[in-house]
């Protein structure tokens, strides 16, 4: 599988990641919603050190995920994998995928 190196910026310092391409869009998103949350509490707060404001955020992600029923996350797998499988054979993906889900869920 190809790599591609990507510049991430995380509460702005800039990071390059190799990573493969089919992650790309996944770390993008990734680094989309950590820099809504950060924005989010300098806005709210009176915060300015940058580990404090990636600390919180970071605990408000995980916290999210956390709360995240398993059945939601078992059937939103279902559904990626049932389109995945429809449109090409990725069966070391979906087992990859398969057993983070399960290691997540025990």
């Amino acid at each position: 599988m190809s790599e591609v190196t990507l510049q991430v910026t995380i509460a702005g310092k800039t990071y390059p990641l190799s990573v493969k391409a089919s992650e790309e869009a996944a770390i993008r998103k990734a680094e989309e919603q950590l820099a809504e949350a950060v924005g989010m509490f300098q806005k709210n707060y009176a915060v300015k050190d940058r580990g404090d404001l990636l600390a919180m955020a970071a605990l408000q992600i995980i916290t999210k995920l956390n709360n995240t029923p398993p059945q939601i996350i078992e059937k939103t797998v279902e559904v990626i994998v049932e389109k995945e499988a429809q449109a090409a054979d990725h069966t070391p993906q979906i087992q990859d995928l398969e057993n983070l889900v399960r290691s997540y869920l025990s």
